[in-house]
């Protein structure tokens, strides 16, 4: 095993949209931070990289929403959702949104977070933490062991981290699975908007991307998850079979070589802002419904505000046994309605009636999800 590493001030686990923004406003004000990460960047990510403009304040801050716009991130203005029969509700967004793939948009935020100051260790798998406030705490990776006096958790949606998951709580709450494909051809149709296809317990996203290339990404039940690892083409060919309007949609389109990918699972709504004396934060403290589009901006929005808060404590303005509590009450008091009001919509995406509640007159009730799911400041 390698040499133990220096102490830091905040060790953050887990390096993607959370992690890194959470790393910027600390190390720009000088204090020592380093950030595990298990894989190297730039990777592929499940997502359905569709980014709500709840975030933009935040990459604006990192220095980084306007090179994220020339990397070629289509603009969003328009929602449409089907059913395989065809019936449809329509809307403009909000306002508008990016859809660029989690390849750059992860790559960029966590270079600025480097930028800032941060140091990240790549490769480093954590294995273990302990400690508190009061103690510091020790991180085991699996290459090395950590010591900081304070710790952010950051680690995704899905870690053996997560104390739900090691407790056995989170197996009460039925797994969904994600899976997601990039596609090539010609995707002009998707200028500014993104589509949604509702299919038997489950739906499936197409946005234009970068490039010119075309995201896939679907939340689906178990069964119909391993269709798609096993083969792919012929489970998109039985949906594009009941469907018309997706076979009209894929007709010109056609997936880039390598293997589709599946999820871990995927278990939707709240965990809690804390475990223990660690403060949580993007999906490690709760994951929201794909289908409100507002993952990727919770994530950045979160992870910046539990940094921030760490940033105002090391300045004196938190003390230390107000810190958890302090972070926890914030953190429920923008992100609790959102998980209810994502839950609440929720079968209109996900059963087996869903393609019954799919219809015109229901447009304005899907403006209004997508509204009631945005997420306001911390």
């Amino acid at each position: 095993m390698a040499q133990n590493g220096e102490r830091v001030d905040i060790l953050i686990i887990g390096g993607s949209l959370a992690g890194a923004a959470a790393a910027f406003p600390l190390a720009r004000q000088g204090v020592r931070v380093r950030i595990l990460e298990k894989a190297r960047f730039p990777r592929p990510k499940i997502c359905g990289e569709f980014l709500s403009p709840e975030s933009f304040p935040v990459l604006a801050r990192m220095g980084v929403l306007d090179s994220l716009r020339e990397s070629g991130a289509e603009t969003i203005e328009r929602f449409e959702a089907y059913s395989p029969s065809g019936s449809s509700v329509k809307g403009e967004l909000p306002a508008p949104v990016l859809s660029i793939s989690r390849d750059v948009l992860d790559h960029t935020v966590l270079r600025a977070a480097e930028g800032a100051g941060a140091a990240v260790a790549f490769g480093e798998t954590v294995m273990s933490f302990s400690g508190s406030l009061s103690r510091g705490f020790e991180v085991q990776t699996s290459k090395r062991l950590h010591h900081s006096r304070f710790l952010i958790g950051a680690w995704g949606r899905f870690s053996p981290l997560d104390p739900r998951i090691r407790n056995g709580s989170l197996e009460e709450i039925p797994a969904l699975f994600g899976f997601k494909k990039h596609l090539e051809g010609e995707s002009s149709f998707l200028q500014g908007r993104v589509l949604l296809h509702v299919f038997d317990r489950g739906y499936l996203g197409l946005s234009r991307i970068e490039n010119g290339l075309v995201n896939l990404a679907a939340l689906t039940v178990p069964d119909v998850a391993r269709e798609a690892h096993h083969d792919f083409d012929r489970l998109l060919a039985r949906l594009r079979s009941e469907s018309a309007v997706l076979d009209r949609q894929l007709e010109k389109l056609r997936p880039l070589p390598g293997p589709v990918l599946v999820s871990e699972p995927v278990h939707l709504g709240p965990r809690g802002a804390l475990a223990g004396d660690v403060l949580l934060a993007g999906d490690a403290a709760g994951v929201l419904d794909p289908y409100t589009g507002a993952g990727m901006s919770a994530a950045l929005v979160t992870g910046e505000a539990a940094g921030a808060r760490l940033a105002r404590h090391l300045s004196g303005e938190i003390p230390r046994e107000t810190l958890p509590g302090l972070w926890a009450s914030e953190y429920d008091r923008v992100m609790k309605n959102r998980f209810l009001f994502s839950r609440l919509f929720r079968p209109v995406f996900v059963s087996r009636f869903a393609a019954r509640l799919l219809h015109p007159l229901a447009s304005p009730l899907a403006a209004l999800a997508v509204r009631l799911t945005r997420v306001g400041p911390l």
